[in-house]
């Protein structure tokens, strides 16, 4: 993945606030490098990567279907 690849899902704070909100007591996330990674609070599992939100986005609820993560909804 290039620079302006990168440059890109940094500045995607939009999809990252969506995610956290809809996943933030579940999961921890960061952009870094213009890769995107979820990884569980409880310990189970390891880390969900993508190069795209909309890639984690479903890789989070897969992981989640499998094997739920007890989370506080607003």
């Amino acid at each position: 993945m290039g620079r302006a690849a990168a440059g890109r899902a940094e500045g995607d704070t939009g999809a990252l606030e969506d995610l956290e909100f809809h996943w933030g007591s579940a999961y921890d996330f960061a952009v870094t490098g213009g890769r995107w990674t979820a990884r569980r609070r409880d310990g189970r599992g390891g880390t969900l990567a993508d190069p795209l939100p909309e890639g984690l986005r479903l890789r989070i609820q897969a992981d989640y279907a499998a094997m739920p993560v007890p989370r506080d909804l607003p």
